[in-house]
């Protein structure tokens, strides 16, 4: 678990939250900045403080941008065992940065559930 979580978010919060920002739930894809949907980030905001440390929440949650959702999704997204890469690309003299949301190496399968209690 990310250590700027207190619990991991259920995975309906997660699909949640890529459906407020216009981003597809069937992985992988592939966005850009330019396809996040930032006009009703308030909602979102209420629905993931909860699962953030409260001092994190505040750092994390309290100014967001293109840069810090994209920095948000990695958090959520790691523990279910999905990583986003970034990569560069430059067409006419503009550099524009494909992030690319996939399965990480090695990520237990979604249904597994460990309980040593």
């Amino acid at each position: 678990m990310s250590c700027k979580l207190r619990e991991i978010p259920p995975w309906t919060t997660v699909l949640e939250v890529l459906g407020m920002l216009n981003l597809p739930s069937a992985v992988p894809f592939t966005f850009q900045k330019s396809d996040l949907r930032l006009d009703d980030t308030g909602s979102i905001v209420g629905l993931l403080e909860p699962y953030y440390i409260p001092c994190k929440a505040r750092e994390f949650l309290g100014h967001t941008s293109e840069n810090r959702w994209i920095t948000i999704l990695r958090h959520i997204l790691q523990p279910h065992g999905y990583k986003i890469l970034c990569k560069e690309t430059t067409r006419n003299r503009k550099k524009t940065i494909l992030y690319t949301v996939d399965r990480a190496e090695g990520a237990l399968p979604q249904a597994v559930k460990v309980d040593f209690s």
